[in-house]
């Protein structure tokens, strides 16, 4: 069954909050300075590929790829 655009919507979305979450918690910055540097990361804009389907994965993944793009160690996204 495939998902309808609007689960996959709420998916980016909640997966979205999360990142926004531990990025001002890890940073110790506010919502608004954290959601300003997701936005910048390839690891968001694969996230609202549909294509990746990178929303069907858990937060948790999403949190590791986006600490491995800010660690500069994107030989770890090649298995995706």
């Amino acid at each position: 069954m495939k998902p309808s655009s609007v689960n996959i919507n709420k998916s980016i979305q909640a997966i979205s909050f999360y990142l926004v979450r531990r990025l001002s918690k890890e940073e110790n910055c506010s919502s608004e300075e954290a959601l300003k540097e997701l936005l910048k990361t390839m690891t968001y804009e694969l996230l609202q590929d549909k294509e990746s389907c990178l929303y069907a994965e858990s937060p948790e993944y999403v949190w590791s790829m986006l600490k491995d793009e800010k660690e500069g160690d994107m030989e770890s996204w090649l298995a995706i």
